[in-house]
């Protein structure tokens, strides 16, 4: 284990030095040095006029000795203090991609750094001539002027006028899956890992990491414990890595409802950090797991062009995430939304709040079923199917993919829910099926004709297929209750927000019943 985790500090240490721009690096690096010349320089300039002329101070001739004195004998300590504390805050790599108030904290934060480290270098290396503290207020605000509003006013022109600038894009070799221990990234990861990524996860583990069992001892395969929240976890994890499938949410209108503000930290703010952060680190493929639910409810075939309409606290913070990832590609960072159906299916970590799923296994369990709103329209999607559609997406030409969204599904898989009814009745006969109507108006049915057309996906797994699949699980599983917390995103919403971080240990112990309901 040991010399598995010394092997991928070296892969990081030599694709940090791959990556580092040192032709467009050293250009600015010349710029901030003049910029931090001039700024001192202005500074101390003004500082000493303002001292002579307006406070009418003796001794003229006496300041304008010490001020020539700093110009001279200063100009490279503070530049190369400047140097070391800039590069140190990501400033010729990191922070290139970062935009809006992140950029402008750590701007902040080593300009402030810079002018301390100065002035106390200044008070044990000269005692006798002490950096007016004037002038060093003065230095710094000239600081954030020069050197912050030069980036700025950079962003901004480039942001305006679209220059960017044309570079290839590389193929990934390292992925990282955010939320890869779920429903859906339990599927995903082993695929990748079988294609040839280094995979590393990042994931609160609120279901365990049993769901990741199967690819633990792989050698290209890291598991980091961390809240997407966090933006240490999230800086840490993006370290070496080519791509990134966003994955991480609280998924479902249900358990969105639960706790409306931990869904919209998770679902939408978390994913304007993680942008900023990957474009920070040189994240070229950006991929977003959204939702076919943003359409709501249309009697129309909805594509990828039509009016969104979300309906739900769910759709609505996916909405708001695919428009910060959108606003967010230029000609380094090149993100795909897929809109995927609705689940179903076998997953290493399963749910049972899923519509084919939950009914699947109640036709087992208690021999009848209940279908609300039978008439409406809903598209499925194996999960099998949906983690194959991000590896088709992850390789596909850059050019055919960036800044583009997907409707992930298959015309086949567009069903009324009472054909989900008849479908479970065929595979388990004696099903009693009962047909309720309640104020639920979702109601859509998605062309999938983009997908097909410019990827050649296609869906493998039926409907029947899936539903075989999930009865001989449940069959063979000694669970009794699939409402259970380690099943229902909602219920797992409930006992995290009521226990908090106490509400892990109870997470743990149901670690211990998922293995059993997963064993064949």
């Amino acid at each position: 284990m040991k010399s598995n985790w010394l092997s991928r500090q070296w892969k990081e240490l030599k694709d940090e030095g791959r990556r580092f721009p040192w032709k467009d690096g050293v250009l600015r690096m010349a710029a901030d040095i003049i910029s931090v010349n001039a700024s001192l320089i202005l500074a101390f300039a003004l500082w000493y006029l303002f001292y002579v002329n307006v406070l009418k101070a003796p001794r003229a001739e006496e300041l304008a000795q010490r001020f020539s004195r700093f110009v001279t004998e200063y100009a490279l300590m503070w530049s190369l203090i400047a140097l070391l504390v800039f590069l140190l805050h990501g400033f010729y790599t990191r922070t290139r991609g970062y935009a809006r108030r992140y950029k402008a904290l750590v701007v902040f934060r080593a300009v402030t750094l810079f002018v301390i480290v100065f002035v106390f270098a200044d008070y044990f290396l000269f005692r006798g001539d002490l950096f007016p503290r004037g002038a060093a207020f003065l230095s710094w605000m000239l600081l954030l002027l020069t050197v912050g509003g030069s980036r700025f006013a950079k962003h901004w022109f480039l942001k305006l006028y679209r220059v960017e600038p044309k570079r290839p894009p590389r193929k990934p070799e390292r992925v990282l899956v955010v939320g890869g221990a779920g429903y859906l990234g339990s599927a995903l990861v082993p695929m990748l890992l079988d294609r040839g990524y280094s995979v590393r996860v990042l994931d609160s583990l609120l279901f365990g990491k049993e769901s990741l069992k199967s690819v633990d001892k792989h050698l290209e395969f890291e598991l980091i414990q961390g809240d997407v929240r966090d933006i240490q976890s999230v800086v840490q994890t993006m370290k070496g890595c080519d791509a990134v499938i966003h994955l991480a949410a609280i998924v479902g209108d249900p358990a969105c409802e639960e706790n409306p503000q931990l869904a919209a930290e998770i679902n939408r703010a978390a994913t304007r950090m993680l942008i900023d952060v990957g474009r920070g680190h040189g994240i070229q493929r950006f991929l977003l797991a959204s939702t076919c639910s943003v359409y709501g409810a249309s009697d129309f075939l909805m594509d990828e062009r039509a009016q969104v309409a979300p309906i739900s606290l769910y759709a609505q913070t996916k909405v708001d995430s695919e428009n910060l990832l959108l606003e967010s590609r230029c000609a380094d960072f090149h993100p795909t939304i897929l809109r995927l159906a609705t689940l179903f299916g076998v997953s290493p970590r399963p749910r049972f709040d899923l519509v084919v799923n939950l009914l699947t296994a109640r036709a087992i369990r208690m021999g009848k079923i209940t279908i609300f709103n039978g008439e409406q329209w809903r598209p499925f999607m194996n999960v099998y199917d949906a983690a194959r559609a991000f590896v088709v997406c992850l390789e596909a030409n850059v050019d055919v993919v960036s800044g583009e969204i997907f409707n992930a599904g298959s015309y086949a898989l567009n069903h009324r829910l009472s054909e989900i009814a008849e479908s479970i009745s065929k595979i388990i006969p004696a099903v009693d099926v009962e047909r309720v109507e309640n104020e639920d108006r979702r109601n859509y049915r998605v062309s999938f004709d983009k997908i097909h057309t410019r990827l050649g996906f296609v869906c493998e797994r039926s409907l029947e297929d899936g539903i075989r699949e999930l009865a001989d699980m449940v069959r063979k599983s000694p669970a009794e209750d699939f409402s259970t917390e380690m099943f229902n995103n909602r219920a797992m919403v409930r006992l995290y927000v009521q226990n908090g971080d106490s509400g892990r240990s109870s997470i743990r112990m149901l670690e211990s019943l998922a293995r059993a309901a997963r064993a064949e």
